[in-house]
């Protein structure tokens, strides 16, 4: 299938010019289009791709990665207390609030935006971790926004509602380390972003549970959680940052750890 230009020329799927102006001239489609020439170099600039491919694909993992490093260290760092009140990540000052741009707009937004283009480069998994972590970013702003009031539907009723988070984030524990068994073929990196994540959601949902019947224990446990998500958030920002470590753009490279594939056949 071919498409025709305005000198008479055809464009083959190859991205090449046959018989432009009917002199039997073969030309790349990416130099010239219609006599307009383009920039035979990009060195100055990341904004545009010399002689881009035909149909090149962009990789969505480095956006996925980046949207849940960012709102994630944020987060982690308030749950660690940094910054409140006696160091309280429970106390009545924040801590979560000052979350909810990021939560909505980068971990929510960006990041179910990567998994849908995950799915049109045909990556089942980067699809549904991406589409499940933005869609969990969007659910955790809910708790944020003051007009819904989520925990007045509890009538003030504390344990009640700190035990209803708690079976919130135990849930999304169990739909992570689903996670890290799938990827156990990946990379030593994407593990260990995983594992770490498994814990902060553990430790996390624990805090809440123990929440009114122990709160000195429930601060020190939601501190080991914090952490655990600010260690999972440094990890998932310098494999986002790996994808963008390109030869057009750069020299440096971050090596994500290739854990060796051994065929079915041969095992």
């Amino acid at each position: 299938m071919s498409l025709q230009n305005s000198d008479g020329g055809h464009f083959n799927g190859n991205g090449k010019e046959t018989n432009p102006g009917g002199h039997g001239r073969v030309s790349r489609f990416p130099q010239t289009v219609s006599n307009v020439p383009m920039p035979s170099t990009h060195q100055a600039t990341v904004s545009q791709v010399p002689f881009p491919p035909y149909q090149k694909l962009a990789n969505p993992g480095p956006l996925g990665l980046l949207g849940f490093a960012v709102t994630s260290l944020v987060l982690g760092l308030y749950e660690c207390g940094v910054g409140l009140p006696n160091e309280n990540p429970q106390g009545n000052v924040g801590p979560n609030q000052a979350i909810l741009g990021l939560a909505i707009f980068m971990g929510g937004t960006a990041q179910f935006i990567a998994g849908i283009m995950e799915w049109r480069v045909g990556n089942t998994f980067g699809t549904t971790v991406h589409c499940c972590y933005g869609a969990f970013w969007l659910s955790y702003a809910m708790f944020l926004i003051p007009y819904l009031d989520v925990k007045a539907a509890y009538n003030n009723d504390m344990r009640a509602y700190s035990f209803a988070i708690g079976v919130y984030l135990i849930i999304w524990c169990a739909v992570s380390f689903l996670f890290f068994i799938a990827a156990l073929k990946t990379n030593l990196t994407i593990l260990a972003v995983f594992f770490f994540l498994v814990l902060a959601f553990l430790f996390l949902s624990i805090a809440s549970f123990i929440e009114t019947e122990h709160p000195a224990a429930s601060v020190r446990v939601n501190k080991t959680g914090g952490a655990f998500t600010v260690i999972c958030a440094a990890l998932a920002f310098y494999a986002g940052g790996s994808g963008l470590m390109l030869p057009d753009t750069t020299f440096v490279r971050f090596p994500l750890g290739i854990i060796p594939r051994h065929d079915d056949e041969g095992s």
